[in-house]
Parts: C-alpha cells; sequence; structure tokens
C-alpha cells in the first residue's frame, strides 16, 4: 500500500514560524525599497515609424522600369540599431557620458509593433526630456536613411540619372554632328544620278543589240530568198525590203513611215541579182560590225556600273549606321529625360516611404517601478523563507521514519 502523506507538520510548521516568513519577506522589502531608492530613475521614451506603401506609381517611360521587390519589413528593427544610423545619431544628439556607438546602443531598443509595417522605437535616459529627444533624434535620423536606401527618396539618386542624362545628351550631339557631317560629303545622289545615266545607255545599247540581231536574221533570210532565184529577176518587193532594212542598219528611220506609189512594173535600181546578194553581204558584214562594237561598249559600261553599286551601297551603309546611332542615342536620352523627371517627382513624395508617425512625449513616470520592485522582493523573500521551512519539515520526517528501520536492522 502506499504511505500516506501527512502534511499536519508542515501546516505546523508554517503557522508556528510565521514570523520568520513575514520577518524575511518584510527584510526583503526594506532592501529592495533602499536599493531603489539609491538608484538612479530612468525614464522611456517611444517613437512609431510607419513604413507606407506608394499610392500612385510615376512613371514617364516604361522603358526604365522599377524593380518590385517586398520590403524586409522585419528586419528594419535591427537596421534601426545598426552602427551607421547610430553614429549619424551620435553626431547630431550627442549625450554626456556618451562616446561610443556600443554605448548608445545600450540605451536605444527597436521592435516591430503589433503590424510589421510600424517600427517602435524607444530610448531611456535618467532624465525625461533627454530620453525623448533621444528617440525623436534617432527616428528622424531612421527615417531619412531608410527613405535614401530603399525608396530612393534622395538627392544622390537624381544625381545620378542628372549625370547619365548628360553622358546620354554628349553622346547624342555627337550622333548629330557625325550625321550631318557624313551628309556634306554623302555622294549618295550624285552617284544614283551617275548611276541612272549608265543605266540608260547601258539599256540602249541593249535596245541596239536586240534590234542588230534582229535586222541580221532578217537580212540574211532576205539573202537566202534571192539565193534561190537565180534565174529571176530581183522583184519590186525585195528591192523595197532591201532599201528598208539599209535604213534601219543606218540608222535612217523616220518617226513617220515612207509610203512611195510606183507602179507595177517598176524598179527602184538596175542592178542585177549578184550585185544585191553582194549589197546584202556587205549589209550583213556592217551589221556584224554595229554587233561587235555594241558589245564592246557594253563590256565598258559593266566595270563602272558595278562600281558605282559599290559606292551607293557604301556610302548607304554609312548613312544607316549613322542614322541608328542617332535613334539608338536618341532614344536612350528621352529615356533617361523621363526618368530624371519621375526622380525628381519621387524625391520630392512625403506621402510614402518611411514617416515619422507619432514623436515621442516627455515621459512623466520613470521606468523603473519602485513599488513592483519592493512587492516583488517581499513576495520573493516570504517564498524562499516557506521552501526553508518545508526542507526542515520534511528533513526531519525523514530522520524520525530512518530511526526505527535501525533499531529493527541492529
Amino acid at each position: 500500500m502506499e504511505e500516506e502523506i501527512d502534511l499536519r507538520p508542515y501546516i505546523e510548521a508554517i503557522v508556528k514560524h510565521w514570523y520568520w516568513i513575514v520577518g524575511v519577506a518584510l527584510l526583503a522589502a526594506i532592501v529592495a525599497f533602499i536599493v531603489t531608492s539609491l538608484t538612479p530613475s530612468t525614464y522611456k521614451a517611444t517613437a512609431l515609424v510607419a513604413v507606407v506603401a506608394p499610392r500612385d506609381v510615376v512613371q514617364f517611360d516604361a522603358r526604365i522600369r522599377e524593380a518590385t521587390t517586398t520590403q524586409p519589413l522585419r528586419a528594419f528593427p535591427q537596421l534601426a540599431l545598426s552602427d551607421q544610423v547610430l553614429q549619424s545619431l551620435l553626431e547630431q544628439q550627442p549625450m554626456a557620458g556618451v562616446a561610443t556607438v556600443q554605448e548608445l546602443r545600450n540605451s536605444l531598443s527597436a521592435a516591430a509593433g503589433d503590424d510589421t509595417s510600424i517600427i517602435q522605437l524607444a530610448a531611456t535616459s535618467q532624465k525625461p526630456e533627454e530620453a525623448a529627444a533621444l528617440v525623436n533624434a534617432w527616428a528622424t535620423v531612421f527615417v531619412n536613411w531608410a527613405n535614401e536606401v530603399y525608396t530612393g527618396q534622395s538627392s544622390q539618386q537624381v544625381s545620378f540619372f542628372e549625370e547619365q542624362l548628360v553622358a546620354a545628351e554628349a553622346e547624342l550631339r555627337a550622333a548629330e554632328e557625325a550625321l550631318v557631317t557624313f551628309q556634306a560629303i554623302n555622294r549618295t545622289e550624285i552617284i544614283s544620278n551617275t548611276l541612272a545615266a549608265y543605266a540608260t545607255t547601258q539599256s540602249e545599247y541593249l535596245t541596239a543589240q536586240r534590234r542588230n540581231g534582229q535586222l541580221t536574221r532578217q537580212v540574211q533570210e532576205l539573202r537566202d530568198q534571192l539565193a534561190t532565184g537565180n534565174t529571176q529577176p530581183v522583184t519590186l518587193a525585195d528591192q523595197l525590203t532591201a532599201l528598208s532594212l539599209q535604213l534601219q542598219a543606218f540608222g535612217a528611220e523616220t518617226a513617220v513611215p515612207i509610203q512611195l506609189q510606183v507602179a507595177d512594173s517598176a524598179t527602184l535600181t538596175t542592178a542585177s541579182r549578184s550585185e544585191h546578194l553582194a549589197l546584202l553581204d556587205s549589209l550583213l558584214a556592217t551589221l556584224a560590225a554595229q554587233a561587235r562594237q555594241i558589245e564592246v561598249e557594253l563590256a565598258a559600261l559593266e566595270p563602272h556600273i558595278l562600281a558605282l553599286q559599290q559606292q551607293r551601297e557604301e556610302a548607304n551603309t554609312e548613312y544607316n549606321r549613322l542614322l541608328r546611332s542617332q535613334i539608338v542615342t536618341e532614344s536612350a536620352y528621352m529615356a533617361l529625360a523621363h526618368k530624371v523627371e519621375e526622380k525628381r517627382i519621387t524625391s520630392q513624395d512625403t506621402s510614402s516611404g518611411f514617416r515619422l508617425a507619432s514623436r515621442a512625449g516627455v515621459p512623466t513616470s520613470p521606468a523603473n517601478n519602485s513599488r513592483l520592485l519592493v512587492l516583488g522582493a517581499a513576495i520573493l523573500g516570504g517564498v524562499l523563507t516557506t521552501a526553508v521551512l518545508l526542507g526542515s519539515v520534511w528533513w526531519q520526517q525523514l530522520e524520525i521514519t530512518r530511526s526505527p528501520d535501525d533499531e529493527h536492522a541492529n
């Protein structure tokens, strides 16, 4: 069977020695009161910083867009206690007895509020006015630093894009001047006109070559026809055909066709058939010479045309290159000009980013509450005394239970 625990000895011990419990509790309270009285009072002031999301997005040009990132809200309390922020605070708000950043950090604390977009900054000091001034200065320094780093609301952002704009303007001016300079020596139109003239000449030679070939075939056909009729006189039609071919061969054609009225028995010449054949052979030789001359002229034109085409393409390529460079630099200049205007507007924005939501007032009561400390010391003293009494009774009960067992063993 389990042994029953008798609580009466413990209760009797507490009742019997109550004055020890009360006395020790009272003594602890007196000591705590003396200690708190000798310790200087400290005051705590709190300021609130809010992280406000922008309501409007200023964007004049979509080619340069801001990267959308999530703000590290939970990291801001730690950043508020960074060396750079506290060094700036120490320079702006010097305090007696505080010479280093670490000493200043011991007087400050930062924490996130119930909403992570709220940051609670607190400062403690023996002087209430000093605590309020310190935390308000700290909040101002942190707000300025955070806006500069995370929201770009600083003159540095504007200066950066202004420098880029000046460089882009210089590049644009150089590209425009290069294009103007090239236009002063651009021979594209001259080359094109010369090439057009050569092309016209070539076309005329090609037309003459084609006409020469046609005349050669016609003369050859007429000669073959005359050669087959050796015993017959040359007809008037053949004589007229030969005359027409001669006129065409020597370029004596007229715009208005010539109409001849002759009698049926009339003839244009008294030359014999052999003389007509000799005349046609001479005409064929003349046409062959003309064909060779046309080929020579066409061959002479070809290198000139090819060279002019190359020169024209080189000029066009250089012009297009300079024009593309001017277009690209102008596009970059306009994009940067729009970005500078965006940054000038956003740098003056006071409705978003980090804002001092609440300044700290001068605290009226100390942060170290002496009443709570005295009460806590009294309770702790009473609890410890009670524990000692109960432990003593437990030990005595243990010795009593051991004694009969020892006698029985002996």
